[in-house]
């Protein structure tokens, strides 16, 4: 009778507690998740970028923005990267378009990574290194690219003063 529903519905009630509880933990350890995964992208120097199958910049972390002196927004927007210089854009435009021409996952760069030169905000150029991967997702399917960009141009800088005193070095040991 009526007890056996009043049972019922303080059992369904005790089970629906416990089911919101559980569900609750798992969001908060999900949050807790991407708080971190966040964490670690914004702390890193280098710049994560990644774009879809198209080539449009879909996220890019706070070093990447930093490097090139644009927002994220400004980049996710853009239709072309307004760090390509304007006198390489129609080379950088055809190496994309046979990246995305290629379509396949399994086909994808090699993980030497190639250097190129992107222009900040300023309008300085400047050398990177670029190390790109096929971004799959969950079920395996192929969704875009995710680059690691290093900025070297300090680098580049050392090796250019180092060659020019070993020119200097050799013209005097000449003379």
């Amino acid at each position: 009778g009526v007890r056996g529903w009043r049972r019922l519905l303080k059992d369904l009630a005790l089970l629906l507690a416990g089911d919101v509880s559980r569900r609750a933990r798992a969001e908060a350890a999900l949050a807790e998740a991407l708080a971190f995964r966040k964490a670690m992208e914004d702390s890193l120097i280098t710049g994560l970028r990644a774009r879809d199958l198209q080539g449009h910049i879909t996220y890019v972390n706070p070093a990447f923005c930093a490097m090139v002196g644009f927002s994220a927004e400004a980049l996710r927007a853009a239709q072309a990267p307004p760090y390509w210089p304007p006198e390489l854009t129609a080379d950088y435009q055809q190496r994309q378009d046979m990246r995305l021409a290629s379509g396949n996952a399994t086909q994808g760069p090699s993980r030497e990574g190639f250097e190129t030169l992107f222009m900040r905000k300023n309008g300085e150029r400047f050398a990177v290194m670029i190390y790109e991967a096929p971004l799959v997702d969950g079920q395996g399917r192929h969704t875009g690219w995710m680059s690691a960009v290093l900025d070297v141009s300090a680098q580049r800088r050392i090796e250019d003063l180092s060659r020019q005193q070993q020119e200097r070095l050799q013209a005097s040991a000449r003379l």
